[in-house]
């Protein structure tokens, strides 16, 4: 074999490579995972997934709003475009054992050129839904999506807990 075969075999090689991993889904990270496992496993059901293979998830983790308490804005997409979807937040509390994941708020959103809109207003008044629309905004600024297949996300899990403040919904049956 002549040095410009070798050459062009490697170069084919390598780019079959790079290829490869570029195209490989990056694993979503173990908060937006174990917190996705809680939207789909509480009782309130807050993510149906009937009939769905994979959740489409963005997140972003918050500890200034709050008085040092962490939060993390779960956004759960329902359109390839990633212009719609539901924002959730969640309380994370550090308990000795297993972590907890408090759902305390959520609100279905639409993403036009001039604005983001919510179906209903979410709870917690304008300046709730000020801190919703400034996380949606800078979910969509970080670009950084990830899917989760939804057979992983309902496997029980013992390393953490779920709950929710939301007291005069009930649970889904």
């Amino acid at each position: 074999m002549n040095t410009i075969t070798r050459t062009l075999l490697l170069f084919l090689l390598l780019a079959s490579l790079s290829a490869t991993l570029c195209a490989q889904e990056e694993r979503a990270p173990a908060t937006l995972f174990e917190a996705a496992q809680c939207l789909v496993s509480d009782p309130h059901h807050w993510v149906d997934v009937h009939g769905v293979t994979e959740l489409n998830l963005a997140y972003l983790p918050e500890s200034k709003s709050f008085g040092g308490a962490r939060y993390i804005y779960v956004a759960v997409y329902t359109s390839a475009k990633h212009d719609q979807g539901t924002i959730y937040d969640i309380r994370l509390k550090d308990a000795e054992h297993p972590r907890v994941y408090s759902i305390e708020n959520n609100a279905s959103f639409v993403i036009t050129p001039k604005e983001i809109t919510f179906s209903e207003p979410p709870l917690g008044g304008a300046w709730r839904q000020n801190q919703l629309i400034s996380s949606i905004k800078l979910i969509q600024r970080h670009r950084k999506w990830y899917e989760a297949q939804v057979k992983a996300l309902l496997k029980p899990s013992t390393h953490f807990r779920c709950e929710t403040n939301v007291e005069d919904v009930p649970p889904a049956k």
